[in-house]
Parts: C-alpha cells; structure tokens; sequence
C-alpha cells in the first residue's frame, strides 16, 4: 500500500520539510520539526494498517466464500450458471441488429 507514487512524493516532500527544520536551532523551531516527524509517522503507520486491514478482509472474504461453495456446490454452479446466461443473453442485446421480438 506504500508504495503508491502520491505517497512517496508526498514523504519526500515532507522529508525535504523536515530538513530545512533541522538548520532552525530555536526551540518553536525544533518542536515544529518534532511535530512534522510524529504526523509522518503516524500517517505511514495509518497506511500500513489500512493496507493490512484491507488485505485481511479480502482474505476473509474468499475464505467465506470457498467455505459456502464447499457446503452448497449445486447452488453455487447453478448460481454462476444463472449470472452465465443473463450476461450472454444482455450481450446478445447488445451486439444483434436491432430487430421485433413480437407481432408489430
């Protein structure tokens, strides 16, 4: 989930940030820099949990699923049969020449 282009233009950045903090030598100043350090840390351990969280649901999910298909496999085929044919059947909708299905 890090690895996102946004996410890393947006450490860089606040990288960079933190750089420029560290010449101020004040005290405001190195609080500051304390502070831009503690929300990045924050931010990067938020994504990481939603990305596990994320991933753990999926996970989840699936084995659900798999579960269900074990315990009913004549209901899932029939299932999927059924999505099968209204999906070929929408499709041939869509790609046959417009013609009546009935009397005029």
């Amino acid at each position: 989930m890090t690895d996102s282009p946004d996410f890393h233009e947006l450490s860089s950045q606040a990288e960079d940030l933190l750089g420029k903090l560290g010449d101020i030598k004040t005290p405001e100043g190195q609080a500051l820099r304390e502070r831009v350090n503690q929300a990045v840390e924050s931010a990067k351990s938020a994504i990481s949990e939603a990305g596990d969280g994320a991933a753990e649901a999926f996970k989840n999910a699936l084995v659900s699923a798999d579960d269900y298909v074990h315990e009913n496999p004549w209901l899932a085929v029939g299932l999927v049969a059924g999505i099968a044919g209204a999906v070929g059947f929408l499709a041939g909708l869509v790609a046959a020449p417009k013609k009546r299905l009935f009397w005029n």
